[in-house]
C-alpha cells in the first residue's frame, strides 16, 4: 500500500515538473515571437530574393507561418566543428522563421535574433 502511494506521488511530481516546463517553453516561445516578429518581417522584406526576380518576391508582411527555432538550418557547419565562426548561429542562436505563402518553391526566411539579420532560402 505504501509503495502505491509513493509511486503515485512520484508520478504526480513528474507530471507537475513536465507541465511547468511545457508552460515555460510555450510562454518563452510566444514572447520571443511577439517581440521579434515585426523586426523579422521588415528584415526579410528588405532581403534580395534567392533565385527569383524582384516582381515575384514573396510578401513577408503576411507569412503563411511564423515559428521559433534554435539554430539556422542553412548554416553549413557540422556539430563537431565548434571552432567554426558560424557554429553559434547554427546551433545556439534563436531564429524567427517565416514561411512565404503559396508558390511551388517555398521560400523561408530565417531571422537571427542575436545578429539582427535575415537569411532567405528555398525549400
Amino acid at each position: 500500500m505504501l509503495r502505491a502511494i509513493v509511486l503515485a506521488l512520484a508520478v504526480l511530481a513528474a507530471a507537475k515538473v513536465w507541465s511547468q516546463e511545457r508552460l515555460y517553453r510555450e510562454g518563452a516561445e510566444d514572447a520571443l515571437i511577439r517581440a521579434y516578429r515585426e523586426r523579422a518581417m521588415a528584415a526579410c522584406q528588405s532581403q534580395e530574393p534567392v533565385h527569383s526576380p524582384a516582381a515575384s518576391q514573396p510578401l513577408w508582411t503576411r507569412p503563411a507561418s511564423v515559428a521559433l527555432e534554435i539554430g539556422r538550418k542553412s548554416a553549413n557547419v557540422n556539430l563537431w566543428e565548434y571552432d567554426n565562426a558560424l557554429w553559434p548561429a547554427r546551433f545556439k542562436h534563436p531564429h524567427v522563421v517565416l514561411t512565404a505563402q503559396g508558390g511551388a518553391p517555398r521560400s523561408v526566411c530565417e531571422y537571427d535574433v542575436i545578429e539582427g539579420r535575415a537569411y532567405l532560402r528555398q525549400l
